[in-house]
């Protein structure tokens, strides 16, 4: 008995200065974990994709379907539904995540009953900024009850504009909860907490896939955060993704299982840090013990379908523009004020793309900030009216009703009087509506 003991060990810290999305991590292992708390997939099929859930006991919380192309998107569904699975370990860590966050490591060490229900392996525990929203600017409760195409589900976001690809990184939510159980009372009492602490209680998710989470503990959270058009602070559950090897234990066309070479960094979704001294291959990639026939159920989970955003979202496409944008020093995180007025002074389409991301970006996390922007993109006078951040800059302000704004939709709407009927004069006259 003794041998089988759960043993969760927190490790280290991890270095996030160069993440973002990710203020904190902590890198922990996991031997003689329960596998409770894990992901199953099938083999490939002929469409080279293949079918994954994660489970909780037994049960699906998540269904997915994803291709073995790591740039396509993949699909998603609702599960059973975390609350009608029992699971005393969450029960435990629900009531320490709606304390106030203290550090990573204390929460790490509050909650090491639910990560002992884990595969064994290694992991990071991660602080981090997330989006209620499904990647495509919805809100993140606006899930069907059959699988649908993410953008947000790929290991890389393909970016056409400039042929690069943005590696993965968590940041959209899915539910693993019924809409129909959200209470608006809750919501507004977090919602009152994220108005005074710097440091509310958290979320609790796992990385799913690509750029998406599967919330497992939060949903009131997300949607308080969302009526304040806020992002979500997560404590997100990342699987070990990817390592590095020594390479003088390597040769070239080496069976890595066979061989079972040192690892030297391992990586989590765009984290990555030293490795412990001596782990090897086979301490982190390990054959799971059951390959079960998966396939895809219909699951009712979302009836009474809600809606909490305050404002909209921003896309896998604005965060893969802005994340790709590695030669302007201060546009994330802090989106220094300074950066933002010299792509505003700016005429080219790629000042164009950096600004519509922003202004989404900026419109879920300080409206304020967005509501600035956005009047300084239209004041900026005829001449230089770019067509499309001067769409997204109208479209924000649609609204946003007050006298400055009738002021500036009237002054278009004078100006062109028709005689450029384009999508942005469609915008401007909607605004009386």
């Amino acid at each position: 008995m003794f041998g089988n003991k759960i043993e969760v060990k927190i490790i280290k810290e991890i270095n996030t200065a160069d993440s973002w999305w990710c203020s904190s991590a902590v890198l922990f292992s996991v031997k003689n974990g329960k596998n409770t708390i894990c992901e199953t997939g099938g083999p490939f099929n002929k469409d080279y994709e293949y079918y994954s859930h994660l489970q909780l006991n037994g049960k699906p919380l998540v269904q997915g379907q994803y291709p073995e192309c790591p740039t396509c998107k993949g699909m998603l569904a609702t599960g059973y539904g975390i609350e009608n699975i029992e699971c005393p370990e969450l029960e435990t860590a629900r009531t320490c995540m709606n304390s106030s966050f203290v550090s990573i490591m204390d929460s790490a060490e509050k909650i090491k009953p639910l990560l002992g229900l884990l595969r064994d392996g290694y992991y990071a525990l991660a602080d981090t900024v997330c989006f209620p929203s499904d990647g495509e600017g919805r809100f993140f409760y606006e899930v069907p009850n059959e699988l649908q195409y993410y953008d947000a589900a790929c290991y890389g976001y393909y970016c056409n504009w400039d042929y690069s690809c943005v590696d993965h990184f968590p940041m959209f939510l899915y539910p693993t909860q019924s809409a129909s159980l959200i209470k608006n009372e809750r919501v507004e009492y977090y919602a009152r907490i994220m108005r005074t602490e710097d440091e509310p209680p958290r979320a609790l998710a796992y990385h799913l896939y690509g750029f998406m989470n599967a919330l497992l503990d939060g949903h009131h959270k997300a949607c308080a955060a969302a009526s304040l058009g806020k992002c979500v602070r997560c404590l997100t559950i990342i699987p070990c993704d990817g390592s590095r090897f020594d390479r003088n234990t390597l040769t070239k066309g080496v069976n890595l299982k066979q061989s079972n070479p040192v690892i030297e960094k391992l990586m989590f979704a765009g984290l990555e840090t030293e490795a412990p001294k001596g782990i090897r291959y086979l301490d982190v990639y390990k054959d799971p013990d059951t390959k079960p026939d998966l396939s895809f159920q219909k699951y009712d989970l979302t009836d009474g379908r809600i809606h909490y955003g305050k404002a909209s979202y921003p896309t896998i496409r604005d965060l893969a523009t802005l994340s790709n944008a590695k030669s302007i020093e201060g546009l994330l995180p802090d989106f220094d004020p300074d950066v933002i007025s010299g792509l505003v002074a700016e005429d080219t389409e790629e000042a164009d793309r950096y600004l519509e991301a922003i202004l989404n970006c900026l419109s879920a996390t300080d409206p304020e900030a967005a509501y600035n922007l956005a009047v300084s993109i239209v004041k900026r006078g005829p001449g230089f009216m770019r067509h499309d951040r001067l769409r997204s800059a109208f479209q924000f302000l649609l609204n946003v009703k007050n006298d400055e704004t009738e002021q500036l939709f009237a002054d278009y709407y004078v100006d062109h009087d028709g005689k450029e009927h384009d999508d942005i004069f469609d915008i401007v006259n909607s605004y009386w509506k």
